[in-house]
């Protein structure tokens, strides 16, 4: 869907809603995916229209703030950090029927996760590039595992390495100096106590 991906097929024939329904009776969809898979099936042709099929809102293009800065802000969250681009995504596809909606901003923030977005679009990267970097990267990044594994084990620091591997991939010989926009990442410090906050721009 987050790539304009047409759900007409789901609802030829009710074959999602059949389908859905065959994997109840299986077994293999417990009742929380349930509510999760029927609204995704309520919706989807309506998001897709709104996102895909109608004609985008018109606006002056290329129109800066008359005055001072527009920021963006992106918050992270894991794999939820996702929402941020998504919404992006439709905005963009919405107003302008295009994805050029990141390049009217002039100040980007990214916290957490949300960095990744922040620092892959500052580079130039498109929102869809920057949808299936995020999505790729989840598997290196986000490790299952428990809470107690988490607070005990080795979780974290395998993850801060498996992050430092993602960024020099991603962003091999660029610096926050190169950038042509305005660039800010705040991260704790929690090698230290208290934990102290550093803001990269």
């Amino acid at each position: 869907m987050p790539e304009g991906a047409n759900p007409e097929s789901l609802y030829k024939d009710d074959y999602g809603q059949k389908t859905l329904m065959d994997r109840v009776d299986s077994g293999t969809v417990c009742d929380k995916c349930l509510l999760k898979f029927n609204e995704f099936l309520e919706f989807a042709g309506t998001i897709y229209e709104e996102m895909c099929e109608q004609t985008p809102i018109n606006i002056v293009r290329g129109r800066k703030c008359s005055s001072g800065l527009l920021p963006l802000c992106m918050d992270g969250g894991g794999m939820r950090g996702l929402v941020s681009v998504v919404c992006l995504l439709f905005a963009s596809r919405r107003i302008l029927g295009d994805e050029t909606l990141i390049n009217y901003f002039d100040w980007l923030i990214g916290t957490s996760t949300g960095s990744m977005l922040a620092l892959s679009a500052a580079n130039g990267r498109s929102l869809s590039d920057c949808f299936f970097l995020y999505w790729n990267m989840k598997r290196q990044i986000f490790l299952e595992g428990s809470t107690m594994s988490r607070l005990l084990g080795d979780q974290v620091t395998v993850q801060t390495r498996n992050i430092e591997k993602v960024l020099s991939d991603c962003f091999p010989t660029e610096t926050f100096h190169q950038c042509n926009r305005r660039l800010t990442v705040p991260a704790l410090d929690i090698s230290m106590a208290p934990a102290r906050l550093h803001i990269f721009r």
